[in-house]
């Protein structure tokens, strides 16, 4: 058993275990090796289980006494760091957590758990997962994997670069903002953003917050290689736990759909935001792809007010983030923010003082817009759409900090010209946060300088397992990601 096994996906890495091919401590091992040989020039896993080796021992014992414990039987995976583990670090890369020790488990990594995975480590993001970057204080910044000088995005980088550099077959994330979606378009692997309510969202939070305000938008997802391991880590996270039973259940899938059956509508930008030359043109050649292989495409855009959905989903993630914060406080913020955030409509109401009022007025645009992507999408199967406006940038330094909320005043270039990095990263991710649509990214081409471009596809809302299978019919015409560690010599 060679480097092979680290690029295998989590399902044929279950499968080989249950016929006993290979075993599940040799797996673990080689996972841990890989993460020793090359985490400090990626730094992507923060924190080791110790007890991974043992674990693995358990398994194939377990195995050998003829039980399965389920569908990722000793199979090795990886957890963001914002996810409590039991006796396992879990600092959210949050100073007053760097010692934090749970004594419980979040409720993914007890369904994960449940069935027989094994968790390897944790893995690096933004501090209290507020960045399109993964950097904190406590263990430095996260590099891409196809050019070290550049982010592996935020705030699951993490997962993504462990994922391209063959330290993990499947990881967990979680995405307000695009953290699972955008990571994953800049390592070249795939991601997957369900419905808000699907999947329970146990995250470790500020000790000083006693209560989780994310009651909208946020949701957790998996990271993979392929679609089909993106498909395997929704169903084992997607149900009720006996500690959290308020999950809503999932629409079930109908019949195949076959390529001929497919009517995609896509553009290549929307809401007035420039895109980079290369990743438009990759998205055109790709539904030329499409073209050929028979399935109907359609260049169309949902008639949605995006610059009112970007402001929407900042009153959402302001009012439920920042709760406890007295208004007074608020109003003394603004002058410091004004300035910085006049272009950045996602971040305007954000810091902005808030009342019920208001919440209740963001619910009802909610609904209108959520209403409009419902009707749009009963025309198509699937939405095709940029993740980013760039691909990974050179790791990008805040101007200065509000709390914990970093602020950039340096802009990012697209086609020559300056862009707001909020308007970069987070424009064309926020949108379908807002309107709770599934969505899935997934890698379709390099640039010139070998950087993964990526695409979203979005979905019907609550239509996960079918979003899925779309997915997975899309990305026959995608061909095989060659990893920059992929080919490496044995060691």
């Amino acid at each position: 058993m060679g480097n092979n096994i680290l690029f295998l996906s989590a399902s044929e890495i279950a499968r080989l275990i249950k016929e006993r091919k290979i075993t599940s401590e040799k797996t673990v091992s080689k996972f841990l090796e890989q993460i020793k040989r090359y985490n400090k020039k990626y730094n992507a896993v923060v924190t080791l289980n110790p007890n991974a080796i043992d674990e693995a021992k358990m398994a194939d014992k377990e195995l050998s006494n003829g039980n399965l414990l389920g569908k990722l039987h000793g199979v090795p995976i990886t957890i963001k760091d914002n996810y409590k583990t039991k006796g396992l670090r879990s600092t959210s890369a949050y100073l007053p957590l760097k010692d934090n020790i749970p004594d419980r488990d979040a409720e993914i990594v007890k369904l994960l758990r449940a069935e027989g995975a094994i968790i390897i480590g944790k893995t690096n993001l933004s501090v209290l997962a507020m960045d399109m970057q993964s950097n904190n204080p406590i263990f430095g910044k996260t590099n891409n994997p196809w050019d070290i000088t550049r982010t592996s995005g935020g705030s699951s980088g993490g997962c993504a670069t462990a994922l391209a550099a063959g330290m993990t077959p499947l990881s967990f994330g979680n995405d307000l903002a695009g953290s699972i979606r955008l990571p994953a378009a800049y390592c070249g692997v795939y991601g997957f953003k369900p419905s808000f309510g699907i999947v329970p969202l146990d995250i470790q939070m500020d000790p000083k917050e006693k209560t989780n305000g994310l009651k909208t938008l946020a949701v957790s997802g998996p990271l993979a290689r392929n679609v089909e391991d993106l498909k395997l880590g929704f169903e084992i996270i997607a149900q009720n736990t006996k500690t959290d039973s308020t999950s809503i259940p999932i629409i079930k899938n109908g019949h195949e759909l076959e390529s001929k059956e497919l009517n995609i509508a896509w553009t290549d930008e929307f809401g007035g935001v420039p895109v980079d030359k290369e990743i438009q043109e990759a998205i055109q050649k790709y539904i030329e792809k499409l073209n050929k292989a028979g399935i109907k495409t359609t260049k169309a855009i949902p008639a949605l007010d995006f610059y009112q959905a970007w402001k929407t989903w900042g009153s959402f993630v302001g009012m439920q983030g920042g709760f406890n914060t007295p208004n007074f406080i608020k109003w003394l913020g603004l002058p410091f923010t004004k300035g910085v955030l006049k272009k950045v409509p996602m971040h305007q109401n954000i810091v902005k003082p808030t009342s019920v009022e208001k919440f209740m007025v963001a619910r009802n645009i909610q609904d209108k817009m959520i209403t409009t992507m419902n009707n749009f999408l009963n025309e198509y199967n699937a939405f095709i759409c940029p993740v980013s406006a760039v691909t990974a940038f050179p790791h990008h330094t805040p101007t200065k900090s509000f709390g914990n909320f970093s602020i950039y005043n340096t802009p990012l270039k697209v086609n020559g010209k300056s862009i707001h990095y909020y308007m970069a990263t987070q424009a064309y991710t926020t949108p379908f946060t807002l309107t709770e649509n599934p969505v899935i990214s997934m890698p379709i081409a390099l640039t010139k300088d070998s950087l993964p471009i990526g695409i979203q596809v979005v979905g019907k809302r609550y239509s996960g397992h079918r979003l899925l299978d779309i997915g997975k019919e899309l990305s026959k015409h995608v061909g095989e990601v060659n990893y920059p560690l992929k080919n490496e010599k044995l060691y």
